[in-house]
């Protein structure tokens, strides 16, 4: 047996409560639905009659079954949910190591200290000014060392405006001669020591 769709059977349920509301009142109703209602007139004697066209005559009272409202706005948007439980600690790292060798940079006449100068020595081979720029001007860590190797003739330090090396604000030099050592070492954001080798008489 073919089954009716469910729209169209509850039109025709509608219809059949219409008959029966209007034998009730010993009324003749013709009636049948449309797609979204059906509209049933009633005149002054008390009968009913199904308007096609959904309209009823100015006499007449209009009821209209089986009539579908707008549908209704979307409901607020819940709450966010409580935050998830913080996730594990992850595994520890690597035990780190000290390089096996140190990296060596060659300067000549002139050089301003660098980021990239952490950790190498830095060999002056025909005499270098060197210039220990400010924090702001190249941020190297409190605790960075800058080794410096002297082949030959000097190697001076000039700490720019601003900075302090060895308690002073002057030039400091490292003794004058072949095969000198020395290392700076920042000690606070704009102060430096400069640890070197003594000075020959």
């Amino acid at each position: 047996m073919k089954t009716e769709p469910t729209s169209r059977l509850q039109k025709i349920v509608v219809a059949v409560v219409a008959a029966v509301v209007a034998s009730g009142v010993g009324a003749f109703v013709v009636a049948s639905a449309v797609d979204n209602s059906v509209v049933v007139c009633s005149g002054k004697a008390g009968a009913l009659r199904y308007s096609k066209n959904g309209s009823c005559r100015t006499a007449e009272t209009k009821l209209t079954l089986n009539q579908q409202g707008p549908t209704g706005s979307a409901g607020a948007t819940g709450a966010t949910g409580a935050a998830g439980i913080a996730g594990g600690a992850g595994t520890a790292g690597g035990a780190g190591s000290f390089p096996t060798s140190m990296e060596i940079l060659n300067i000549t006449s002139t050089h301003t200290l660098a980021l990239t100068d952490i950790g190498k020595i830095l060999v002056s081979r025909s005499g270098t000014v060197v210039t220990i720029p400010t924090n702001t001007s190249v941020a190297l860590a409190v605790g960075a060392r800058i080794d410096f190797g002297v082949v030959s003739s000097f190697l001076y330090f000039d700490p720019a405006s601003g900075v302090t090396l060895n308690a002073g604000t002057t030039r400091v030099d490292v003794d004058t001669g072949t095969f000198q050592i020395a290392t700076l070492v920042k000690i606070a954001t704009n102060e430096w020591v400069l640890l070197k080798t003594v000075d020959e008489s």
